[in-house]
């Protein structure tokens, strides 16, 4: 995965700057360490958070597929008898980061919040030392009240810390979806496709046939190392 830095930059509250200097650095993500000194490891958790059952563990299976060669662990999922997810999914993948002649070795570990309300106590606690945050909404139009209870959820537990965040809307292949447009105007998002650094206001994925699904994680991942570096 290539990124332009200058194309990208987090702006999360939504309000972004433009990046100083003229030339274009490329940085590069792969699973292979190349020939660049390695300068530190990097470490980062980013946490799948949305209403239950929209799909979040789902989410976290495909990625686990997707990112087979550079997991450092299985990875691991609590459920209940009935599927549910009880605890947390997680799993940490390794990647090297080239940045000019600088390399670095990105460790994130992933986990997932369980949608079940009765427990809201373990969702923070699962959100605390996040550095980025996927929400996970619903498509179907009757789980509208559920994404929006859990984004404002989401937004009271990180709007101190700026955490920056992506949004998935899961689950597009329903036979009647909601419309994007609709589900902008419910969580109070901005019209437009993406913002001014490139990131969708809304990412449609239909995660069950892994769609979207790595991009979405890629692009918030640019996000968070960003983030780091900015200080």
């Amino acid at each position: 995965m290539i990124v332009d830095s200058k194309k990208k930059e987090s702006s999360r509250g939504k309000e972004s700057q433009k990046e100083e200097g003229e030339g274009e650095e490329q940085l590069g993500f792969s699973g292979k360490s190349g020939s660049n000194a390695l300068k530190e490891v990097l470490q980062f958790k980013v946490v799948y958070w949305g209403p239950g059952e929209s799909g979040k563990t789902t989410n976290y299976f495909r990625l686990r597929e997707k990112f087979d060669g550079v997991k450092l662990n299985k990875g691991y999922s609590i459920e209940t008898t009935d599927g549910r997810t009880l605890w947390q999914d997680s799993v940490r993948l390794s990647f090297y980061l080239n940045l000019a002649k600088v390399k670095y070795n990105i460790i994130t570990q992933i986990v997932t919040a369980t949608g079940q309300e009765r427990f809201l106590s373990t969702r923070e606690y699962v959100l605390d030392g996040a550095d980025g945050v996927v929400f996970v909404a619903d498509s179907d139009p009757d789980k509208m009240e559920q994404n929006k209870r859990s984004f404002r959820e989401l937004t009271s537990f990180t709007r101190d810390q700026q955490i920056p965040y992506v949004i998935q809307l899961n689950k597009r292949d329903l036979e009647n979806p909601i419309s994007i447009e609709d589900f902008k105007k419910g969580l109070g998002l901005p019209q437009s496709e993406a913002y001014e650094d490139g990131s969708l206001v809304v990412y449609p994925t239909v995660a069950l046939e892994g769609e979207s699904v790595r991009q979405c994680f890629e692009d918030l991942m640019i996000q968070v190392i960003f983030d780091f570096f900015r200080g």
